[in-house]
């Protein structure tokens, strides 16, 4: 243990070596201060590019000037710089067509995650609030990865101060609201953005900031991801979705980058207490669906479900996610929420509006 504490802790001070050496190349550093689960982030930059290409989906959040942050991302790119990251202390692994494996090399101190696929490099010391972010290129990164950039680093520091980076959506009204949970392909991205579209205020589509204690679900990026057959559904008009257009994801299927603020103006709110955790479930088309009408399965569709199935809806994607950066402590929290709000599972409709009735419908309800 002694060893890798060493490594991770001595690949960190190289890699943030790096980022000021591309600070230097490229003549002084930017910064964006953010206002994030009630804690002050700043996001520093090493070239305007990055903060344009990579950093736009969190300008929402963006708070000015006026206090020491609590947390600090160093991020800069090689194609920018010409500086290049350390080698790595660590056996590198490849990616197979589809995937996004992350070497892991961890300390008591320190973290260091390097992603095969997006080839993105976060080392953090997250008791200190530190992190640094490395890309190869930062214009070459797939529209799908710009939806969740610098994920990783924001999840590990976190992480040590409380919020828990939930793989789920949150939608609602007048501060309190829902979490939309299940795996990838669930369909969370299409009933979020179906309310947002119906009225109803949202936080995310895919990735949340979930405080324990008071259970508020906090936004990170102002970005959600469609496929084209959702966006055909929803009449997500053209001009909204990202240049890049589908782009094959690491999950699977072709998506494209929507910015919320774009599609649903007002409708992008900071946080939602809530109350409840909503599985959508897609159901096989049935002579019931033949049968009734989209408004008539909206009433019926919701149905209350265990803890213990609202918990296997919300914690496997998420636990797989934190990796060995605090899956029981993930754990722990998601068995909280699902003990003290209840769940539900939300059998969704052809018809997105009626999907969005029910929820608005369910947030009402529980206040």
């Amino acid at each position: 243990m002694a060893a890798e504490a060493d490594l991770a802790g001595e690949y960190f001070e190289q890699l943030f070596a790096r980022y000021e050496q591309a600070v230097t190349a490229l003549g002084g550093a930017g910064t964006l201060d953010l206002g994030m689960a009630g804690l002050r982030l700043r996001l520093r930059f090493a070239g305007a590019g990055l903060r344009e290409g990579l950093l736009a989906p969190f300008e929402h959040l963006a708070c000015g000037d006026g206090g020491a942050p609590e947390l600090t991302i160093s991020l800069f790119d090689t194609a920018s710089s010409g500086i290049e990251p350390p080698a790595p202390l660590w056996q590198p692994i490849g990616a197979a067509p589809g995937t996004n494996p992350i070497a892991r090399l961890r300390s008591e101190r320190a973290c260091v995650l390097a992603a095969a696929g997006s080839r993105g490099l976060t080392a953090a010391l997250p008791a200190e609030g530190i992190a640094v972010f490395h890309l190869p290129d930062a214009t070459a990164v797939a529209a799908s990865e710009r939806a969740a950039p610098i994920r990783e680093a924001l999840q590990l520091l976190m992480a040590a101060r409380g919020p828990l980076m939930t793989h789920a959506g949150a939608v609602g009204r007048d501060g309190n609201g829902v979490l939309l949970v299940g795996r990838g392909g669930s369909g969370k991205s299409t009933l979020a953005l179906s309310c947002a579209l119906a009225g109803m205020d949202i936080v995310a589509d895919d990735y949340v900031l979930l405080e324990p204690d008071s259970l508020i679900a906090h936004a990170m990026q102002s970005t959600a991801k469609l496929t084209e057959d959702s966006a055909a559904r929803l009449g997500i008009p053209p001009e909204v979705i990202d240049p890049a257009g589908f782009e094959p994801t690491l999950e699977g299927p072709a998506k494209a980058l929507v910015d919320i603020r774009d599609l649903a103006p007002g409708r992008m709110k900071r946080g939602l207490a809530i109350t409840a955790v909503v599985a959508p479930v897609i159901p096989a088309l049935t002579s019931r669906v033949a049968a009734h009408t989209a408004q008539e399965i909206g009433r019926e569709s919701l149905r209350r479900i265990s803890s213990g199935e609202g918990l296997r809806t919300v914690a496997p994607s998420t636990i797989v996610q934190a990796g060995s950066g605090g899956g029981s402590g993930s754990l722990a929290t998601l068995a909280d929420l699902v003990r003290r709000v209840p769940s539900y599972a939300l059998e969704l409709s052809p018809d997105p509006a009626a999907n969005a009735a029910a929820v608005d419908r369910l947030v009402a309800e529980l206040g």
